[in-house]
């Protein structure tokens, strides 16, 4: 599994997506930490007797909400800096 991981890391950051990944990095972070957060919550969740899909759904919930709000927020701490 982490050598998939590694596979795909590489032909994203070195493949023909490199340019799209340079522009959108803040949309791709705030996706995968949504993600990577409603599982762990949903998980949490599922040890207490919620049903089994429920760390599927709360990836797939986090993962929208933050792909929504994460860059603008990504962006305003990128300039804070500048300022």
């Amino acid at each position: 599994m982490k050598l998939l991981l590694l596979v795909v890391v590489i032909i994203i950051l070195f493949g023909p997506l490199r340019p799209w990944v340079g522009r959108h990095w803040a949309f791709l972070i705030s996706v995968a930490g949504g993600a990577i957060a409603g599982f762990v919550i949903g998980a949490i969740l599922t040890g207490f007797g919620a049903p089994v899909f429920t760390p599927l759904l709360g990836a797939i919930v986090f993962a929208v909400e933050c792909g929504q709000l994460g860059p603008a927020w990504f962006r305003e701490i990128e300039k804070d800096g500048k300022k």
